[in-house]
């Protein structure tokens, strides 16, 4: 079952567009993830939809939102700040313990920029989490914007402090967007010791692998599963391939796939 909530942002004083999915209203899992959506997609993407249902055939519920700027969200691409948000993340985590309580184990699953916001709130956050899963993450957000997202020359961006990106366009983003990017350098920034698994094809071409390789280099608590003649945007097969190497490497279930022609580590 899936429905649609609204869950409030006390930080923005606005509510926050979200979808849940659960075998039914009560949710009797111990378990829960939480979707960290891409750059121009939204809370019931394939890239969602099919994982999260997959999860709930074990028992496991999720929960998606929009980030501003995004689909049914109520703020618009001028919020479409890290610091606002990771406070829709932390909205969502405390949306999660309010109803399910504070033992409930919390996971993230996060896909691109969706995986460069999480990375940004888990500095400096002292929570435990179960798993923490980034799907083809854009840890140089500032170059991706730049070299692949934008519609215009960032000369003309630059001029006239805003510029359409992303898929077809769809997104008129400020200036300032690539400002706060530069500001929150991943690279700089990030000193967590967090068990992290990441899942990317090799062939990324938004994402690339080698910014990946650079991010995660003497840290050895993060594990990289690199996907064969795979790109950054992945259709439904692809998706659902990465999910059955993913429900394997969390141990969620056992899965007798041979996968070793798809994936190297």
């Amino acid at each position: 079952m899936e429905r649609n909530i609204n869950i409030y942002n006390k930080i923005e004083n606005c509510n926050i567009k979200a979808k849940i999915f659960c075998e039914d209203s009560n949710n009797k899992s111990n378990s829960i993830f939480i979707f960290c959506h891409g750059f121009c997609s939204g809370k019931g993407s394939d890239s969602v939809r099919i994982v999260a249902n997959r999860l709930l055939e074990f028992g496991i519920s999720s929960i998606s939102f929009d980030f501003p700027g995004h689909i049914d969200s109520i703020q618009g691409t001028d919020k479409l700040k890290v610091d606002v948000c990771t406070s829709y993340i932390d909205s969502i985590v405390a949306y999660v313990k309010e109803k399910y309580g504070s033992d409930i184990k919390i996971s993230f699953y996060a896909i691109s920029f969706g995986a460069y916001i999480l990375m940004n709130k888990l500095i400096g956050d002292s929570s435990n989490y179960d798993n923490i899963v980034l799907r083809s993450p854009a840890f140089n957000m500032k170059d991706i914007l730049v070299q692949s997202l934008l519609k215009e020359s960032f000369e003309q961006y630059k001029k006239s402090g805003k510029a359409k990106a992303g898929h077809e366009g769809k997104l008129e983003v400020p200036y300032s967007f690539y400002e706060d990017l530069v500001k929150h350098n991943l690279y700089d920034n990030y000193k967590e010791k967090r068990k992290i698994l990441i899942l990317q094809g090799e062939q990324d071409d938004t994402a690339l692998i080698g910014d990946t390789y650079k991010f995660i280099k003497n840290k050895p608590e993060i594990e990289l599963i690199e996907m064969k003649n795979i790109k950054h945007h992945m259709n439904p097969q692809e998706i659902a391939l990465s999910t059955e190497i993913i429900l394997k490497r969390l141990n969620i279930k056992r899965v007798s796939i041979i996968f070793e022609n798809f994936t190297k580590k």
